[in-house]
């Protein structure tokens, strides 16, 4: 535990010395909040004749929600992608903890400060009603976006040789990631479910009756709780092999 916590403290010191990093994990979520709470609410009425802004606010809560674990694996990522190229993974294999626990730790680090903003984010937003948002509900959705952090981190430290391919590879990622938001902006019904394959598909969808109704829909959330923790698992063999 004492070299868990010695290691979050260096991990600390490495966000604050680079100011991507500090900008990411401090001023992001920040700015984020600021947007979705003033920006969003000054643009709406101005906009109303040409797009109903105001009534799309929970699509963009959902967008937004998307983004949040999604840039916190960015910094976890980039910090892996360091610490391979200090050859700091080799020199795992003498330390007091294993080159596993010390993979893990790092993959869930940054999971926890994501689902920190994901809880603050909805009071905060100004998106949603707070008064008949259900925070319990929306518990287990929260849990299963942040563990988004681990897998698109671990997706691109695996097939990333340097910088600038995880750059690329987040690029397409984000894309990729963000489309699931289409279902529920075109009302597709059932046709919704061909994006089935896109993990944050399921989370999306949990979502969606969080928002909605206030209830747990079950069957998303237990596929995708499986089908994270599948492709964690998997990726995490990947990355294992590879380095």
């Amino acid at each position: 535990m004492v070299f868990i916590l010695k290691l979050a403290v260096n991990d600390f010191r490495n966000i604050i010395r680079d100011r991507f990093f500090l900008f990411a994990f401090f001023a992001y979520p920040v700015m984020l909040i600021t947007f979705s709470r003033i920006m969003i609410h000054l643009i709406a009425p101005r906009i109303e004749s040409m797009f109903p802004l105001a009534a799309n606010f929970y699509l963009l809560f959902m967008f937004f929600i998307i983004l949040i674990p999604f840039i916190f694996s960015f910094i976890s990522a980039f910090l892996i992608l360091d610490e391979r190229d200090e050859h700091l993974l080799t020199v795992l294999r003498v330390m007091p903890i294993s080159r596993n626990n010390y993979l893990i730790y790092r993959m869930f680090f940054m999971s926890l400060f994501s689902f920190i903003v994901l809880m603050i984010f909805p009071p905060l937003s100004g998106l949603i009603d707070g008064t008949e948002f259900s925070y319990a509900a929306y518990l287990p959705t929260a849990i299963l976006f942040a563990l988004f952090t681990p897998l698109s981190a671990l997706l691109v430290a695996s097939f990333a040789t340097n910088k600038v391919q995880a750059f690329a590879i987040f690029k397409i990622g984000g894309t990729v990631f963000i489309i699931p938001i289409l279902a529920f902006f075109l009302g597709l019904g059932d046709i919704k479910y061909l994006f089935g394959p896109i993990p944050n598909f399921w989370s999306l969808l949990a979502l969606d009756s969080v928002i909605i109704s206030g209830s747990i829909e079950i069957v998303p959330l237990v596929i995708g709780y499986i089908y994270h923790i599948v492709l964690i698992g998997f990726l995490f063999y990947i990355f294992n092999k590879k380095n």
